[in-house]
């Protein structure tokens, strides 16, 4: 169950790991535009995330909470605090570890490695070539939502949408809502809030800044040296 719950959305976007490559078509500027409009701002900023899961069988959606770091130049750490502390540490395609409350870690692999990489960590980045070429974008005049459709028929009959959208207040800042529908009808959301930018650039700044924010683990030298473990 802890697996589960640490996975949430990357688990709902497994389908993203087999995606053909689609040509150019005239309405991507357009896509481009929708999307620019729904990324987190910048390259480097911080947050709070909380996350429900539906499970069929289950009787209450399963919920977790927590904060992240994320970096252009650096990676990611996503820090689950509730209902149990673990942490992912991102660093590229190939070196990315699972951390436990304890402060192990293990190689991440499998699923979760690879939604990561092509799917969450791109949206964080605002990988905008990657969704205009793998996946219909379109958007609702009314709530201002963006909705991605994957395009390969192999792929729709694991995912159906995923739909961000994004609201600005001037209390508690740009939030993030990513909703997962699957196939099924099973639905996962993710909650991104109280996003803090960061104005610098480089490594070794990122590095500083991931210090600030978790100078009692490791995490932050891992993804500066992650061959060191």
């Amino acid at each position: 169950m802890t697996k589960l719950w640490l996975r949430g959305i990357f688990c709902a976007l497994l389908c993203g790991l087999v995606l053909p490559h689609v040509q150019a078509s005239p309405r991507q500027p357009e896509e481009a535009k929708l999307l620019a409009e729904i990324f987190p701002p910048g390259c480097h900023f911080s947050g709070q995330f909380s996350q429900q899961k539906t499970i069929q069988g289950v009787p209450v959606p399963l919920t977790s909470t927590g904060d992240f770091y994320h970096s252009c130049d650096l990676g990611l750490i996503w820090h689950t605090q509730t209902p149990f502390t673990e942490a992912i540490l991102y660093v590229n395609s190939s070196n990315n570890f699972k951390a436990d409350d304890k402060g192990a870690l293990a190689p991440l692999t499998g699923t979760t490695r690879y939604i990561m990489s092509n799917i969450f960590v791109r949206l964080l980045k605002g990988d905008t070539s990657y969704f205009t070429d793998e996946f219909a974008i379109s958007a609702d005049m009314q709530s201002g939502a963006v909705t991605l459709r994957p395009e390969s028929e192999y792929i729709r009959k694991g995912l159906n949408t995923i739909t961000v959208s994004k609201t600005t207040n001037q209390d508690t800042g740009v939030s993030l809502n990513i909703e997962v529908l699957d196939a099924t009808g099973q639905r996962t959301d993710v909650m991104i809030s109280a996003i803090e930018p960061y104005d610098f650039s480089g490594k070794r700044a990122a590095y500083e800044q991931c210090e600030a924010l978790y100078s009692d683990t490791s995490w932050c030298q891992v993804l500066r040296s992650p061959s060191r473990y």
